[in-house]
């Protein structure tokens, strides 16, 4: 009966290590990987990482969510336009491709959940204005 606990403790600590921890994460430099890919159009690595990330969605969603960007032409540059923390449970961030047909903004939404922080909401919006999608008030200052 030992050996079984000692396996199913080792299990619990690999599982525990692929959650991003609370305190050693950075949603900046996570969102930064996904959308540099997004940028490369490499859409196959930008949807692991984002499925990694996520609980729900598996890799294969996440590649027809991003296949937006194979119909924007090359990407030439990939900024960070917003970042919030909403205290220690949440996080927004944006960041804008300049794509050679349109502007796309990649949001991200990241929330503690169980202990670990899960990106809860990746939402993709091509404009061909700046500076933010009409429908994102919350950057807006008022």
């Amino acid at each position: 009966m030992r050996p079984l606990a000692v396996a199913a403790g080792l299990l619990l600590a690999d599982a525990a290590i692929a959650q991003p921890a609370l305190d050693n994460f950075d949603a900046l430099r996570a969102s930064a990987e996904i959308t540099n890919q997004l940028a490369r159009r490499d859409v196959d690595r930008a949807a692991q990482a984002a499925a990694a990330l996520m609980e729900g969605p598996t890799t294969a969603k996440m590649k027809d969510v991003f296949q937006l960007v194979r119909g924007l032409g090359q990407g030439q540059y990939a900024d960070l336009v917003y970042a919030r923390d909403y205290g220690r449970t949440e996080k927004d961030i944006i960041y804008k491709i300049d794509f050679e047909k349109a502007f796309l903004f990649v949001r991200f939404l990241y929330h503690v959940d169980h202990g670990a922080w899960r990106l809860i909401h990746i939402n993709l919006k091509a404009e061909n204005e700046e500076p933010f999608p009409k429908e994102w008030t919350h950057i807006y200052p008022r």
